[in-house]
C-alpha cells in the first residue's frame, strides 16, 4: 500500500495548486466526475467538442479520456486533447470504457491508442484482456459485459494482466475488480479494502479515473499516484459504507457518503501535512 505520507503530499500539493482537469467523459457520469475532482481538491472542465478540445486541454493541467458513450465526433476530441496534452507534457488517463462490448468501440480504441500515448490506463478486467489483445496474441474475450467485466479472474492472473498491458503500452495501469491491481511493467501492487456496494453505483470507476488524473498531476511518480488514488477510494467505500450501515441507510445514501467522506480524508491530510 501507499505510505500515508503520499496521501499528505498530493493533498498539500493539491491544496496549493488546484489542477484543473479537463474530462472527456461520458455524459452518464459528468457530473459525478466534476463533484469528485470539486470535493478532492481540484476542478474539471468538460468540454467535449473536437472544435475546442485542444485549446481547453492547453490550459488544464491533467487530461482524462473516458470513451464513454463513444461516436467518431467524441474520439476525435480525445486524440485532439491527448495530442495537445502531450505537446504539454500533462497527465493523461485513458478510461476505455466497454471497449469490447463492439466492433466499433474496439476500432475506435485503435484509433485513439495509435495516436495518444496514455500516462496511465484505468480499467476492468475484461477491458484490459480487450487492449492486450490489440499489441499481442491474447485472445479478446468472447462474453462481453458491456461496462462491467463479464471476467472473473484469480488475483494472479489480474496481476499477470496488468504488468502484461503496462508493458505493452508503456504506461501505469489500473485494473478495478473484487482487489484492484496497479503495475507500471515492473513494479505490481494489490489494493485490498472498499466496500462491494461501489459497484452498485453508476460511476465509480468514472470518478476512480478522475482521481488518478488529479493525483497524476502532482510531483510523485504515476505509479505511486495510482497507487495512492486507488488506495484512498478503497478506503472512502469503507467508510462510506461503514456510515450507511450506522444509519441503516440504502445505497442512494452511500453514493453521498463517497463525496463527503473524501473531502474529509483531503482536507484532514492538508492539515496533518507541516506547511
Amino acid at each position: 500500500m501507499p505510505h500515508n505520507n503520499n496521501i499528505e503530499e498530493i493533498s498539500l500539493y493539491i491544496h496549493q495548486h488546484t489542477p484543473r482537469i479537463h474530462c472527456l467523459t461520458n455524459p452518464v457520469t459528468m457530473q459525478d466526475v466534476a463533484n469528485i475532482l470539486l470535493a478532492a481538491g481540484g476542478s474539471a472542465v468538460m468540454g467535449q467538442n473536437k472544435e475546442e478540445a485542444a485549446e481547453i486541454t492547453s490550459f488544464c493541467q491533467g487530461t482524462l479520456l473516458n470513451t464513454g458513450v463513444p461516436d467518431t465526433d467524441k474520439i476525435q476530441a480525445c486524440i485532439s486533447a491527448g495530442q495537445k496534452a502531450e505537446e504539454l507534457g500533462h497527465p493523461i488517463v485513458l478510461d476505455p470504457v466497454g471497449v469490447g462490448a463492439s466492433a466499433f468501440r474496439k476500432k475506435e480504441l485503435q484509433k485513439l491508442l495509435n495516436a495518444v500515448h496514455p500516462t496511465a490506463i484505468r480499467c476492468n478486467q475484461e477491458e484490459a484482456v480487450v487492449l492486450c489483445s490489440f499489441l499481442s496474441d491474447t485472445a479478446s474475450p468472447q462474453l462481453h459485459g458491456g461496462v462491467e467485466s463479464a471476467l472473473l479472474m484469480t488475483d494472479e492472473a489480474v496481476c499477470q494482466t496488468a504488468l502484461k498491458t503496462a508493458r505493452l503500452y508503456n504506461c501505469t495501469v489500473l485494473i478495478t475488480g473484487r482487489r484492484d491491481v496497479v503495475s507500471d511493467g515492473k513494479r505490481t501492487q494489490i489494493l485490498t479494502g472498499g466496500d462491494s456496494r461501489i459497484r452498485r453505483i453508476t460511476g465509480g470507476g468514472c470518478m476512480l479515473s478522475a482521481l488518478c488524473a488529479l493525483f497524476l498531476c502532482t510531483d510523485i511518480s504515476a505509479f505511486d499516484a495510482v497507487c495512492a488514488a486507488g488506495h484512498l477510494w478503497r478506503d472512502v467505500a469503507f467508510e462510506a459504507g461503514r456510515r450507511t450501515d450506522l444509519c441503516h441507510s440504502g445505497i442512494g445514501s452511500f453514493h453521498v457518503h463517497l463525496f463527503d467522506v473524501l473531502e474529509e480524508k483531503i482536507f484532514r491530510s492538508q492539515q496533518e501535512t507541516p506547511l
